[in-house]
């Protein structure tokens, strides 16, 4: 926009405001550490306070025809850039020293994409039996950072177009944030994956923000009626973010309707004012206000930290609380001498080109990190080295086992899907989660030999069963088991060429206490895990039995007490010989409630079952000539599945 000034008009500082944000991310922290149940609902306060507040920007410079994208946006890099810099590159340096090659090579990806603030898109497309598990993702956090900086190149655009429709715009707005919220609802039925991770479905929480800055800005009536019950609101505001924080547990679907309660406790408090006693007494508390100063770099700092310690540490509890610990200094450090001295003072113009530029240099290594495959190399080329490479050679996957999109495409799974010819209809299908996955390549190979063609079709954590929804603790997103599993069967037992099922399912991955189900065929939620497998397993094979099919399930192979990888080579620069002997690791016992189960479904079906127990032995995890067989702590190698190649024998 022509003739604005240089600098945009702000709007007057509220405390109580950093002292919801020092709520937000304690809250967010107390989850990550101390596992406060509702704890991840800060981000939800923390889309609220954006939204408030970068539309109050824009409407009074709207406003005041004042309004500048150049300045806008030069002002958004130097809030964002410069810790997000640190943290970064810190990252990278951190993890070559730590990180194993895959997991160095996903940190790149992660950092590339953190640049480009597309983090929440690449985690929202990542699943399968390579996905490294959430504690070992370093920047898993930017997802929110991802969400907000969508929509602040989206709405300043929106809003500025629709300016002239003064006397409609907060009914758009109001429109737009109820659209949003629509296919959040919708979408954390259909797939609570998009659900979390879309901004099309998180929008909605900015969009409250915005809307409310609207309102004070422009409806004075209604801004001086609610000032009137100032208290009131406020008082309800922070029950409402308190009752998020404590009370919210894993049988709540999130984000969904229950994101509405920090959503709407946050705008309660904002828009009661800064004299409501809440915010002057609580909000306004120096020690809370300080947090809140320091609560965007402390949110960065805080993860990366934490995922490095549980890595060499094994989720030592004191590690955990010195790190968190170390990044409210770090939080301090950067917002006392690196984020003030980059948006305050001269050479702004100058200081917002070297942070693009930066930003950029960063974003390219990050991608060559992940180009180069984690770099390998780092590792020593003495023994330790070679034990190394033959590890990683181990655990590659040819080219041939790497078809899954096109499989995808042909027949339309959302997850695991491999099979052995695409050119060919199967003639067996192995279904189940990532332990179904590593059986996926053997058995693959003896259906090739008797002139058969097996297909995978599954999902990562979802068991094997019919109609049943297995529902995650908050804030990891649920699996949506009940459409995957639905929509696998409703082909298999359709299409006729498959003569053959395969069962598989990793044994412990039912009863955790993490999880728990819901029988969707007959609307009931489940609290006896155990039971239910037994009753959830018999069902559905007797279903696939009754269609012709014949069942055999693969009888599920022992966890190790440690992750091989920790075993089968150091991390670049920290010994673990303590940690693990390569000859001296032990297998998991655990069978019990397994084979019990096992016994049940024998009685009541004509299921046949692989017993994979007489060769575990004296081959896995490692075998007499050092060969690993296993990639992690519970799943096969591509070795050792192929070890299975010429052992299947089914009557």
């Amino acid at each position: 926009m022509t003739g604005a000034p240089k600098n945009l008009i702000h709007p007057k500082y509220r405390p109580d405001i950093d002292g919801l944000r020092a709520i937000a991310v304690l809250a967010v922290i107390g989850f990550h550490v101390f596992g406060v149940m509702g704890g991840f609902t800060g981000v939800d306060i923390f889309f609220v306070i954006s939204g408030f507040l970068i539309s109050t920007i824009i409407f009074e410079n709207l406003e005041h025809n004042s309004f500048s994208f150049n300045q806008f946006y030069q002002r958004r890099i130097r809030r964002i850039f410069p810790s997000l810099l640190l943290v970064l590159v810190a990252c990278i340096f951190f993890g070559w020293a730590v990180h194993f090659a895959d997991e160095y090579e996903l940190l790149g990806k992660h950092v590339s994409a953190g640049t480009g603030f597309i983090s929440n898109l690449v985690l929202w497309s990542e699943s399968g039996y390579f996905d490294v598990a959430a504690e070992k993702k370093p920047l898993l956090h930017l997802w929110s950072l991802g969400i907000e900086e969508q929509f602040y190149i989206f709405w300043p655009i929106f809003a500025w177009l629709l300016w002239k429709f003064r006397t409609h715009f907060l009914w758009l707005a109001i429109v737009l944030a109820c659209i949003s919220f629509g296919l959040n609802i919708w979408q954390v039925r259909v797939d609570t994956v998009a659900a979390f991770y879309s901004p099309l479905t998180r929008f909605w929480e900015l969009m409250v923000g915005a809307c409310l800055a609207y309102v004070m800005l422009f409806q004075n009536t209604l801004v001086d009626r609610a000032r009137e019950k100032a208290n009131l609101l406020s008082g309800l505001g922070f029950l409402f973010i308190i009752a998020s924080i404590s009370l919210l547990t894993k049988e709540f679907t999130f984000p969904g309707w229950w994101a509405g309660l920090p959503v709407l406790g946050a705008a309660l408090i904002i828009v009661s004012g800064p004299q409501s006693w809440v915010s002057q007494h609580i909000l306004s508390n120096r020690v809370l206000v300080w947090f809140g100063l320091i609560s965007f770099p402390l949110y960065l700092w805080h993860w990366p930290l934490l995922t490095f310690v549980r890595i060499l540490t094994d989720n030592s509890k004191a590690m955990m609380i010195g790190s968190i610990l170390l990044s409210i200094v770090l939080a301090w450090l950067s917002y006392q001498y690196v984020e003030k001295p980059i948006r305050y003072g001269k050479y702004q113009a100058a200081k917002t080109l070297a942070l693009l530029v930066a930003m950029v240099v960063v974003g390219i290594s990050g991608f060559a990190i992940y180009q180069a495959g984690g770099l390998p190399a780092r590792i020593d080329d003495g023994q330790q080295g070679q034990l190394s490479a033959k590890f990683r050679s181990q655990l590659a996957w040819p080219e041939s086992y790497n078809r899954t999109e096109a499989c995808r495409e042909k027949y339309g799974a959302d997850q695991y899907c491999l099979i052995g010819d695409i050119n060919k209809p199967p003639t067996a299908a192995l279904i189940g989660d990532s332990h179904a996955n590593h059986f996926y390549p053997g058995l693959s190979e003896y259906f090739k030999r008797v002139n058969g063609n097996l297909i995978l079709l599954g999902s990562g954590g979802c068991p094997p069963f019919f109609a049943v929804e297995r529902i995650a603790k908050p804030p990891a997103v649920n699996l949506d088991c009940y459409k995957r599993t639905v929509r696998l069967y409703d082909f298999v037992l359709h299409d006729k060429s498959i003569k053959t099922v395969f069962i598989a399912f990793h044994r412990n991955l039912t009863f955790k206490d993490d999880y728990f189900f819901e029988d969707k065929l007959n609307q009931l939620k489940i609290e006896n895990n155990y039971q239910f497998t037994e009753d959830a397993l018999t069902r559905t094979i007797q279903m696939l039995e009754k269609n012709g099919k014949k069942v055999v399930i693969i009888y599920d192979t022992p966890d190790l007490l440690v992750d091989l990888k920790e075993c089968g080579f150091e991390r670049p620069l920290f010994s673990n010989k303590e940690k693990c002997n390569l000859s001296q690791i032990s297998m998991v016992n655990d069978f019990a409630e397994y084979d019990k189960i096992l016994a049940t479904v024998q009685k009541n079906t004509h299921v046949q079952i692989f017993d994979t127990r007489p060769y575990i032995a004296d081959n896995f995890p490692i075998d007499k000539a050092g060969n690993f067989n296993y990639r992690d702590s519970t799943h096969l190698s591509y070795r050792g599945s192929l070890f299975f190649t010429d052992k299947y024998h089914f009557d």
